[in-house]
């Protein structure tokens, strides 16, 4: 059997009184797109931030990529700890909701700031990879061009691509089309089909119904805290899902 590429085990956040995470459980297997979906409150994002510590749980344990972290008791992590989180972190890459670009810098420049300052890749070379990956995305002739400049749908485009430059082996997307109007937001989702049809490891946190439907493997329902259901995306739009996720789907 595949050795899940990320796993979650007993994973669990407060805020104050807040129980957000409440023993949270998740496999999910190498190229496999997984949608999270729920009503807002029950936990999506933060499962999702979870996942490489920008959000840290209380406690539980993360086996990403091959790095585990198990979550410190005292909330504080040792050298070592450190350590396993920043390879953890390497592994990995996260689209925001609001973009996170960095406005003094071009298009191709925020593709190639992680490739220069992180892994130390030769500008020469970062360039041509950025090149390729703005191309990949649609924006090859948008590299020049500041945020400022950008649509909505053209700045999300170009965080995807930051994400690829890195080489992550999962990407995270948290509500990536939220912000956007319906036409920007074909752009985006159009991107990220193409990007889950490469084989890439994807979590998704979504109400994008759409596109869980035509391009998730499988959907976990979240509520409260803990996951409701993770199933097939066939078995979660098909009639005999129950009540509660028939409930959403009308909503929705």
């Amino acid at each position: 059997m595949n050795t899940p590429q990320v796993r979650v085990t007993g994973l669990s956040k407060r805020f104050g009184e807040l129980a957000v995470l409440k023993q949270v459980n998740l496999a999910v297997n190498a190229g496999e797109v997984v949608v999270i979906l729920g009503p807002s409150g029950s936990g999506k994002t933060t499962l999702l931030r979870s996942l490489n510590l920008l959000e840290q749980p209380d406690s539980g344990v993360l086996e990403v990529c091959g790095q585990r972290v198990e979550i410190p008791a005292n909330g504080r992590f040792d050298r070592a700890g450190r350590k396993q989180v920043a390879l953890l972190r390497q592994k990995t890459a996260m689209v925001f909701q609001a973009f996170n670009l960095f406005p003094h810098m071009t298009a191709l420049e925020n593709v190639i700031e992680g490739l220069v300052s992180v892994k130390k890749v030769p500008k020469a070379a970062a360039i041509e990879r950025g090149q390729q990956l703005l191309a990949r995305v649609g924006l090859a002739e948008k590299a020049n061009a500041y945020p400022a400049k950008l649509s909505g749908g053209q700045k999300q485009r170009v965080a995807i691509a930051r994400g690829l430059a890195m080489d992550p082996d999962v990407i995270f997307f948290d509500e990536p089309t939220s912000a956007l109007d319906p036409e920007l937001r074909d752009e985006v989702l159009g991107v990220m089909r193409e990007v889950a049809n490469t084989g890439m490891t994807m979590l998704v946190v979504t109400h994008e119904l759409r596109f869980a439907r035509e391009a998730a493997d499988r959907v976990v329902f979240m509520e409260h805290g803990v996951v409701v259901k993770d199933c097939p995306a066939a078995d979660f739009f098909g009639d005999n899902s129950g009540e509660r996720i028939q409930q959403f789907l009308r909503r929705y």
